[in-house]
């Protein structure tokens, strides 16, 4: 019998999350100590007050204002992204499209003790790189997301990366959206399996 196509769309995300690398300057590391990794700096951000900021384009900049969203919201971590489009278009406009995100952080006085995550399927776009390379020249943390080709620029550019080794954006963004949920799931300990209650995020009802 002939598969479904969205069975094979099934099967390929589950392969793409599978086959995913993690990175730690460039080097390629086991998921358990990547995992464990990210989730101690998160877990030290939020006992240290510090901040995260997230960045992408399109998909990824919806994907970067929700993260930013749940993570100050549920996980206790005071979090920005660059949302507001007067604010953006000004910076574009004063500066470039390419420095928008990196005057914006600029601005927001980010620190040394602060993350900052990026969300690129290609990995090579301009304005995400600049940050990238901005992390590095001022000693900031930085998580990469990316896919698609596997010499991309954010790999090489970020203290921490995770690769999603697919061909397709909507494959990789949406695997991505699964990798940002599980690094704020983790340090929350909100697990789907073993519960029999149900997360309520009403301010009357509130329950993760």
């Amino acid at each position: 019998m002939k598969e479904n196509y969205y069975s094979n769309y099934f099967q390929s995300i589950s392969k793409g999350l599978l086959d995913s690398s993690y990175f730690v300057d460039q080097k390629e590391i086991q998921a358990d100590f990547f995992f464990k990794e990210i989730n101690d700096f998160i877990c030290n951000l939020r006992s240290n007050n510090n901040r995260i900021y997230f960045f992408g384009n399109g998909a990824s900049a919806a994907f970067a204002n929700h993260m930013a969203l749940d993570f100050s919201k549920n996980g206790n971590i005071v979090s920005r992204s660059l949302s507001d489009s007067a604010y953006f278009s000004a910076l574009s406009n004063d500066y470039s499209f390419e420095m928008a995100f990196v005057e914006f952080l600029k601005i927001e006085r980010i620190t040394s003790k602060d993350l900052v995550v990026t969300i690129s399927s290609s990995g090579n776009s301009t304005n995400i790189v600049n940050i990238l390379n901005y992390c590095e020249e001022h000693k900031i943390t930085s998580l990469s997301l990316s896919g698609l080709k596997s010499d991309n620029k954010s790999i090489l550019k970020s203290r921490y990366s995770v690769y999603v080794p697919m061909k397709t954006y909507g494959m990789v963004e949406c695997i991505h959206q699964i990798f940002l949920h599980l690094f704020l799931d983790q340090s929350m300990n909100i697990t789907e399996w073993g519960r029999d209650d149900f997360q309520n995020m009403n301010s009357l009802e509130f329950n993760l």
